[in-house]
């Protein structure tokens, strides 16, 4: 009797070692998985995002400084128009 539980102890050392190896691999993947989804998510927003924003806001900026300076040229214009007449 005593070396069948001798036997049923290696056993499931055996196993309980081969499932800390499955696991171990199984966290490092997901673990490298999200490491490598993060890195994509920082050079997305660096690279393209970031940039893109700015332009956007580059050309808001120029149209509100440039609409002033015609509305002001088309009111020159219309007062020079009725100081003609």
């Amino acid at each position: 009797m005593d070396t069948n539980e001798i036997m049923a102890n290696e056993e499931v050392i055996e196993t309980t070692e081969e499932l800390v190896k499955a696991g171990s691999g199984k966290g490092f993947k997901v673990a490298a998985g999200i490491g490598i989804a993060v890195l994509a998510g920082v050079l997305a927003w660096q690279y393209v995002a970031k940039p893109v924003i700015a332009k956007i806001k580059a050309q808001k900026e120029q149209r509100e400084m440039i609409a002033p300076a015609f509305e002001a040229a088309e009111c020159y214009e219309a007062e020079s128009e009725d100081d003609s007449e």
